[in-house]
């Protein structure tokens, strides 16, 4: 007489389920906790930035980090800078050199236009601005801002992204208030240039 073999035995269905769902929550609490926290590693637009800095160093600019706020309305002009500079037109675009430098070009607002900011500062100081800069549209809002050093030359390319989706801006002109360090520029006088695509703005600061 043949033996018959029996069929192995099989796990219930909801055991099954029960052991999934415990090894996704599992997986999900290690990548959370252990996972690397911030930008996700984006390989193009890292290397493209990479390549722009290393075109910008050879050329003899530095990055000079800023701090963007968007305030609900413009601030008193005093409150910012009681003893003002002097602002002037500039010609709209990035500078040639800098045009050539950057890889990944920033996306400039269409127009800057009134500029408010101390016409000099202490060196251990952070020199605070405020501009406000408009765009042909509403589909468009501010994202952030880089500031280039070059000697005694200073250039703040602010740059606009668009807005996903159906959603607009309220308005077509944005208030912008910009501070940053001045402990690594040497005493002495810079020019500071605010850039748009089709017009900038310029004054001069002291560095005490």
């Amino acid at each position: 007489m043949t033996a018959t073999a029996l069929p192995p035995k099989t796990l219930p269905l909801r055991w099954v389920v029960i052991a999934i769902v415990i090894f996704i929550a599992g997986y999900t609490f290690l990548r959370l906790h252990y996972g690397k926290r911030g930008r996700a590693f984006e390989p193009y637009h890292d290397l493209r930035e990479e390549a722009s800095v290393q075109r910008l160093l050879r050329l003899g600019y530095k990055r000079i980090p800023v701090r963007l706020e968007r305030p609900a309305e413009a601030l008193p002009a005093a409150r910012i800078a009681p003893a003002p500079a002097e602002i002037t037109d500039a010609l709209g675009g990035l500078p040639a050199e800098l045009d050539g430098a950057l890889v990944a070009k920033p996306a400039l607002p269409a127009e800057v236009e009134g500029v408010t900011a101390p016409g000099a500062t202490a060196p251990a100081a952070t020199y605070t601005l405020q501009f406000t800069c408009a765009q042909p549209d509403f589909s468009t809002q501010i994202r952030d801002a880089y500031l280039y050093r070059k000697e005694h030359q200073l250039f703040l390319l602010p740059n606009f992204e668009r807005i996903p989706g159906q959603l607009l801006a309220r308005s077509k002109e944005s208030v912008v208030l910009v501070d940053f360090p001045v402990q690594s520029l040497p005493p002495g006088r810079y020019t500071v240039i605010v850039c748009g695509r089709r017009t900038s703005k310029s004054w001069q600061f002291v560095v005490k």
